[in-house]
C-alpha cells in the first residue's frame, strides 16, 4: 500500500500535466505573440514540476545560489 505522501505526489503530478496541457492548448489557440509566449512558459514550468515531483527528489537537498540549481 503506498503511503499518503507518495499518493499526494501523484496527485500533484496529474495536476501539473493537466496544466501544462491546458496552457499548451491556450498558446496554439492564441492570435497574441506575447500570450502564446506566456502560455509556453507555464506550460514548460508546470511540466518541470511535474518531472520533478515524479521524480522522488528530495528538494531540501537542492538549494538555489544565484538562480541556478546548486547541491547542497
Amino acid at each position: 500500500m503506498k503511503d499518503s505522501v507518495q499518493l499526494e505526489r501523484e496527485r500533484c503530478v496529474a495536476i501539473c500535466r493537466r496544466r501544462a496541457g491546458l496552457w499548451r492548448a491556450t498558446g496554439e489557440r492564441s492570435p497574441i505573440a506575447s500570450a502564446r509566449e506566456e502560455a509556453r512558459a507555464r506550460a514548460n514550468e508546470a511540466a518541470y514540476l511535474a518531472d520533478l515531483l515524479e521524480s522522488g527528489a528530495d528538494l531540501s537537498e537542492t538549494s538555489v545560489v544565484d538562480g541556478d540549481d546548486a547541491d547542497a
